[in-house]
């Protein structure tokens, strides 16, 4: 296949994937500072932070309220890791390509943006803004449950699962690195457990940990579970080997199936669990970059540039 038309698959899903996360982001955060007594911008900063986006929101607002943050991460066109702004690369990559997707997928990235759009408007209630916000979340599914039914196998197919579990593996750290690097100010209360509990509620995992996990829940648990659990669909491990499988179906795939067992075998041997704030931090920085790195192998081995 063109490398052209592989880029534009990738970045597809990649774009897809990453609305639907910030989308989890916003939702379950909302849910969780409603237990905070005192400070409303407790926990909106540390997602600001962990998506890389410091700078661009302090060029268009002067503090971490709600409303603030969820409007730079929904529907801020200079923000270029908004909502909005993903579902607009991920229509202009499929424009592309449309001839080889199912027509229906098309039709439900096309309807989305549109609503999106349409109701995520400054005026629209807090409740509606929520709903709006969780119709994300279920139009990307729709969209990847109609690829997964409709899609032929072979090369095409590849590029859009490196895409979307790549942009996968990304999203959880952030994910995991915004609640476990919350700040706790004077005078609120001890939210440790609330914490974990919307951690696996974000990420659709917390019936799925209840499986495999029946005592209390509590950080090291749900940390190695979400790093390495090898079943869960959401979790570090369970993506790379996606990752390392779509590298076998492909070719030119020495280098990032090299890459992928060292990546795999850090995650394996690591007391992640263990780890303290700041040592989980640093951990989830050290896996960004090896996912970074993985991201720029593929450019080089199967893209154009």
């Amino acid at each position: 296949m063109l490398s052209r038309d592989a880029e534009h698959l990738y970045w597809l899903a990649r774009y897809i994937e990453r609305a639907e996360n910030t989308a989890r982001m916003i939702n379950v955060n909302v849910e969780m500072m409603l237990d905070f007594p005192i400070d409303d911008t407790l926990g909106w900063e540390s997602i600001i932070e962990s998506m890389d986006s410091k700078k661009d929101f302090l060029k268009i607002y002067s503090n971490y309220e709600e409303s603030n943050v969820i409007n730079f991460l929904s529907t801020e066109k200079n923000n270029p890791n908004s909502i909005i702004s993903c579902l607009k690369g991920a229509t202009y990559n499929s424009e592309f390509i449309k001839d080889d997707l199912p027509r229906s997928s098309v039709e439900e990235l096309n309807n989305i943006q549109l609503f999106f759009q349409k109701e995520m408007t400054l005026k629209a209630s807090k409740r509606k803004r929520a709903k709006n916000i969780y119709e994300v979340i279920s139009s990307s599914q729709r969209f990847f449950g109609i690829i997964s039914d409709n899609f032929s196998r072979g090369y095409a197919f590849e590029f859009l699962k490196l895409g979307r579990f790549i942009e996968r593996a990304d999203m959880i750290t952030r994910i995991i690195d915004s609640i476990s690097s919350a700040k706790k100010k004077e005078g609120t209360v001890d939210l440790s457990t609330l914490e974990w509990v919307n951690l696996l509620k974000t990420l659709s995992a917390h019936q799925a940990f209840r499986k495999v996990s029946r005592g209390d829940i509590e950080k090291e648990s749900v940390i190695n579970f979400l790093f390495k659990d090898d079943n869960f669909p959401r979790s570090i491990h369970r993506c790379l080997t996606i990752l390392k499988k779509s590298f076998l179906s492909l070719p030119k795939n020495n280098l990032a199936l090299a890459s992928m067992e060292k990546f795999l075998k850090s995650i394996d041997s690591s007391r992640v669990g263990r780890y303290d704030d700041k040592k989980i931090h640093e951990f989830i920085e050290n896996t960004q970059k090896r996912i970074s790195s993985i991201d720029q192998i593929i450019s080089k081995s199967y893209f154009n540039n």
